[in-house]
């Protein structure tokens, strides 16, 4: 499947960032930065929530995975 069907169809959400050219994981954090500073500076609270997906898939059963897409 080719990306453009992706764009075409509006799957990408404006907030996806990291593999679309143009919107870097830098920009990302970036513009999220300038979102925090600009609510603190008014005041506001900024609450975030960190969630590390790297270990999740080292112990997913890659083998059962590809036994479903098969089927």
């Amino acid at each position: 499947m080719e990306i453009e069907f992706f764009f075409q169809n509006s799957y990408f959400s404006n907030k996806q960032y990291g593999f679309i050219k143009g919107r870097s994981t830098v920009l990302r954090l970036v513009k999220i930065m300038d979102d925090w500073t600009a609510q603190l500076d008014s005041g506001g609270q900024v609450d975030v929530v960190y969630t590390d997906f790297a270990k999740a898939f080292d112990t997913f059963p890659h083998q059962r995975l590809l036994l479903k897409i098969k089927t």
